[in-house]
């Protein structure tokens, strides 16, 4: 039986991935709508095989993490990789995960401006230092952070989820009918390759961070158990959100922001609260970016990490004043591609290995 101490750091790192996974497009709910919701009720079959994959890399990751003690966290792509692809990926990877923060920045601007009035600039100029000095506390401090930041939102999530279903129970049984009728936009045509796509979207950002926070726990178990429940309940939050939107889809599928218009019909009190939780969401991925941008190269609480830190922060806010949309279509389609070679080298390395060992045990016992 696991004390006290095991199963709060289970949680923690459960909540920490959460977070990760959680960003603009997540919250916004167009991410779930264009993924899965355009697919009709098939799409629940999707939500599945991405929780399995996504409960899977992610409990592999934390171990690989608490395993191997990466001298950095980038060091996890030729660790999976190899030297060739991997060093390709650790040069690559933090001007990706910069230009991510990018987008963050201008997604926090823009949600800011559209909801509170406050200039977009200033938006995300209240970002940028709230996500600096979050990262400038460590990655224990932001472990914590995060750890209780994305179970709320993944509670709130599926509460709104919950309510427009019972509301709209009625349409949800003739959704396929209506979706059938819709001119709705699909992130992917195939509805199970979505599942994976939708996957390496989340992991592609996860696995640095992931494997610098396995480093920080206490012991394996812990690790495979807090990637098991993080991806469970990340799936089980988006499968909610799905269904809403679903159950309401003939007016969700025309608002840029479907959770925020769910959230509004049950209450002035509600949309209040999510609209904070939109804001949320974009914070719990933008620390974890910004975090492996300057772990690629210094080692935390270092001179060169702080100066690292503040340099990319400063140009990150002067760039995010590109316009969002343009952002987001430079740098999301990328993301599918790395993340699928990421979650496909995970199943390579733990397939060959036992596979080695088991051949060289047969040998070593001729």
């Amino acid at each position: 039986m696991k004390n006290k101490s095991d199963i709060k750091e289970i949680f923690t790192l459960a909540g920490t991935y959460i977070s990760v996974c959680i960003g603009s497009g997540f919250a916004t709910g167009q991410e779930i709508m264009q993924f899965f919701s355009a697919h009709g009720m098939i799409s629940i079959l999707s939500n599945i095989i991405c929780m399995g994959i996504m409960s899977y890399c992610g409990a592999s990751l934390l171990k690989i993490g608490n395993k191997a003690r990466l001298r950095s966290s980038s060091d996890i792509f030729t660790y999976l990789c190899g030297k060739h692809i991997g060093n390709l990926f650790k040069i690559f990877m933090p001007i990706f995960f910069f230009c991510s923060f990018i987008v963050m920045l201008s997604g926090a601007g823009a949600s800011i401006n559209q909801y509170y009035g406050i200039s977009k600039n200033l938006g995300s100029m209240i970002l940028a230092i709230i996500t600096l000095v979050s990262v400038l506390l460590g990655i224990n401090k932001v472990i914590s952070i995060l750890g209780n930041i994305g179970p709320m939102i993944a509670m709130i999530s599926i509460g709104v989820g919950i309510v427009t279903i019972f509301r709209n129970i009625d349409s949800l049984h003739m959704a396929n009918e209506i979706i059938g009728t819709l001119n709705m936009n699909k992130a992917v045509d195939n509805w199970w390759i979505t599942g994976i796509v939708y996957s390496g979207l989340n992991l592609i950002i996860a696995t640095p961070f992931l494997a610098g926070v396995g480093a920080t726990a206490s012991n394996k178990k812990n690790c495979i158990w807090g990637g098991v429940i993080g991806g469970i309940v990340f799936m089980v939050a988006a499968m909610t959100l799905n269904l809403g939107i679903m159950s309401d889809i003939q007016n969700t599928y025309i608002t840029e922001i479907p959770t925020l218009y769910m959230a509004k019909n049950i209450g002035p009190v509600v949309g209040m609260m999510f609209s904070l939780m939109l804001i949320a969401g974009i914070y719990t991925t933008a620390v974890p970016l910004l975090w492996s941008v300057c772990d690629s190269f210094s080692e935390e609480k270092t001179n060169k990490f702080t100066f690292i830190a503040v340099a990319c922060t400063f140009i990150g806010f002067i760039a995010s004043r590109l316009p969002f949309s343009m952002l987001v279509n430079i740098i999301y389609p990328l993301s599918g591609l790395f993340g699928i070679i990421i979650i496909i080298s995970i199943f390579i390395r733990n397939i060959v290995k036992p596979v080695n060992g088991i051949v060289k045990l047969f040998y070593s016992t001729r």
